[in-house]
């Protein structure tokens, strides 16, 4: 998107703007932030592993006016286990170390000192920088300079339920380690139980679920700009329907953040920006949150932007690199009562190698491979999940480099008619790693059902003059 550089400054320092287009993958100040993927290694015994990976997580509110973030950290099966606020002052940075919070080690990233502090109007309040640079102006330009940080919002956030300073919570860390760990198991058969059309009804599988174990964590957080402290977690309905029947989520577009990943063992370290979710009122019928809203008899609309239903990304498995594809998803699939993978909720992917050859196999009533004599696996029933891209895990891959599309319901025109076909919504990233170095990038969006209604099976992004993704 093209703007100035000044203009996109004078943006930066006002909240509830509008800042990009809305759906597109762009990294901009927003209301709620998603971290999609975070992985802590552990010891035999459960506890962290500090020389194995751990995600680091940076937030920054750059407005200057103060801001209560509320923290949610949720297993890989969607389940809340635990959540906190923080309060950002006028161009605040946040920071924290994931491993932190699996140890209840809340007072290294808290940044909390006494409650009343950061209601006086003094404590965490300074000034704005002064510019500086090249003394020539070639351009005349005058600048007015930066706000000062405020230390008061639009109206004074309550003290109620607000926990500062958290202080060192390391009583608790059996608890936060047994909530984030309890579904990560092996999983060694799948079924289609609920699938429309399909003969086959379980099947085994040998690939990544199948030797899945509690080491290492894995789990995502999110992360959104509030109006009050409050001990609720999104999917309560006081979340929604608290603070005076208001809720408590605000429309402040003003939070940054990236997510960076450390192996000190491997020599490792990759990073993403975090995922920003833009809020505005009255435009998505369908947004972030809708899911939960739904489950508590509320309207779907929660003023955040959804995420979208397909993805594309390269892979690279030649020369000594290999890739692992996350993904995160906004629905689980697991038949518990029988300790199985549910492997009809669809998903398709595509596979196109260097030399010019395409792999697909899908038919109109079973886009997910089970109606074919070697059932495809679904390698994503978690929350979230990082795979690797192998032909273990994904049967239809060539070898060598190439890239893959994937398209999540509801792009995909299926007759299968589950309980959350009408919110599903996916992101997704990859990493590469070649010897002792790695990096990672995000997936390109392909389709976004929930704002083009267009963008389904067969026809994605292939309208326009250009067959392009539509302006």
């Amino acid at each position: 998107m093209k703007k100035t550089i000044i203009l996109a400054l004078a943006l930066a320092l006002v909240g509830g703007v509008a800042y990009a287009n809305f759906c597109a993958r762009d990294i901009v100040p927003s209301a709620s932030l998603l971290v999609p993927y975070i992985i802590v290694d552990t010891n035999a015994d459960g506890t962290p592993n500090a020389n194995g990976y751990t995600t680091l997580t940076v937030v920054t509110n750059v407005s200057s006016i103060k801001q209560i973030i509320h923290v949610t950290v949720w297993s890989a099966a969607s389940a809340p286990v635990v959540d906190f606020d923080e309060v950002l002052s006028g161009y605040d940075v946040w920071s924290i170390n994931w491993r932190d919070l699996v140890t209840g080690s809340f007072n290294l990233f808290d940044t909390g000192t006494t409650a009343a502090g950061f209601w006086s109007g003094t404590v965490g309040v300074g000034k704005a920088g002064s510019a500086f640079g090249p003394t020539s102006n070639p351009l005349g330009a005058s600048f007015a300079g930066i706000v000062d940080p405020v230390d008061i919002d639009a109206t004074t956030p309550p003290l109620t339920n607000c926990g500062y300073p958290w202080g060192d919570l390391s009583a608790y860390a059996g608890i936060i380690q047994s909530g984030l760990s309890t579904p990560l198991v092996a999983w060694t058969g799948q079924d289609n139980t609920g699938c429309p059309v399909q003969s086959i009804t379980t099947f085994t599988y040998g690939g990544w679920l199948a030797t899945l174990t509690k080491s290492p964590l894995f789990f995502y957080a999110t992360i959104d700009s509030v109006t009050a402290c409050n001990a609720l977690f999104p999917d309560a309905l006081g979340y929604w329907t608290a603070n005076a029947g208001a809720g408590y989520n605000a429309l402040n577009n003003v939070l940054t953040g990236n997510d960076f990943y450390l192996n000190f063992t491997s020599n490792y370290s990759e990073s993403i920006p975090a995922v920003g979710l833009e809020a505005t009122q009255g435009t998505f019928p369908v947004g972030f949150y809708t899911k939960y809203r739904v489950a508590n008899n509320l309207a779907p609309a929660d003023n955040r932007e959804p995420l979208g239903t397909a993805y594309a990304f390269n892979y690279l498995n030649a020369g000594g690199v290999t890739t692992e594809v996350a993904v995160w998803k906004n629905y689980t699939d697991f038949n518990a009562a029988a300790t199985r993978v549910l492997a009809c909720r669809p998903y398709i992917y595509y596979a196109w190698d260097e030399s010019e050859n395409a792999k697909a196999r899908t038919i109109a009533t079973c886009p997910s491979g089970l109606c074919f004599a070697n059932p495809e696996p679904n390698v994503f029933p978690f929350e979230t999940q990082k795979v690797a891209v192998t032909s273990t895990n994904f049967t239809g891959l060539m070898s060598g480099n190439g890239w893959m599309l994937i398209v999540f319901d509801p792009s995909i025109p299926t007759t299968y008619t589950g309980a959350v076909d009408t919110y599903l919504q996916a992101y997704v990233f990859a990493k590469y790693n070649f010897g002792a170095y790695s990096t990672s990038v995000e997936a390109t969006t392909m389709a976004n059902f929930w704002c083009f209604a267009t963008q389904r099976l067969p026809n994605l992004n292939t309208v326009g003059t250009f067959f392009g993704p539509t302006p």
